[in-house]
């Protein structure tokens, strides 16, 4: 409820200022703000690109229908070019997971939602929300403006890790 408020409140203020003015609603290049080091000499530093997704990461029943006991916040950041998850089923210290060999090359934008029922081969589906349990996907868009995306399995059971990840597959462009 608090997030859907929060969403509506923020799109319907808008951007203004420096951030308007920054905005690329295309996409096109990255936000950028100009550098805050004291030896800045004119650069700009990309912002952070940031997304979040309620992820089922904890599940009970081998059979329909899976009973949903815990759900996590994952959150994604694409900085300095490297996609990064934070899953706090990880153990403390472990919990922002670097996916750069997932999605080689310089990341610009990421976006982290639960896979889609069709992903279900990897973890055990959930008939009463359509979604599989225990599977993020996350869609990056690289430099080159192509988009990947891969599923990855995360829980209490199975941490996230470059290796719960499927390769990375490309989302053609007007497909």
């Amino acid at each position: 409820m608090w997030s859907a408020a929060a969403a509506v409140t923020c799109a319907t203020v808008g951007l203004s200022g420096a951030v308007a003015a920054s905005a690329a609603p295309a996409k096109n290049t990255p936000a950028t703000q100009a550098a805050t080091s004291p030896a800045g000499g004119g650069r700009t530093v990309v912002y952070p690109r940031l997304d979040t997704a309620n992820i089922v990461t904890n599940f009970a029943g081998g059979a329909a229908p899976v009973a949903v006991q815990q759900t996590d916040v994952l959150t994604g950041s694409a900085r300095r070019g490297i996609p990064w998850v934070h899953s706090p089923v990880n153990t403390a210290g472990t919990r922002w997971v670097n996916l750069s060999s997932v999605f080689p090359g310089f990341v610009y934008d990421i976006s982290l939602a639960p896979a889609p029922s069709s992903a279900a081969t990897a973890a055990n589906p959930l008939t009463t929300i359509g979604v599989p349990g225990g599977l993020v996907r996350v869609t990056v868009r690289k430099a080159d403006g192509r988009i990947f995306f891969a599923d990855c399995r995360v829980s209490i059971v199975t941490p996230l890790a470059p290796a719960t990840c499927t390769g990375q597959t490309e989302i053609p462009p007007n497909s």
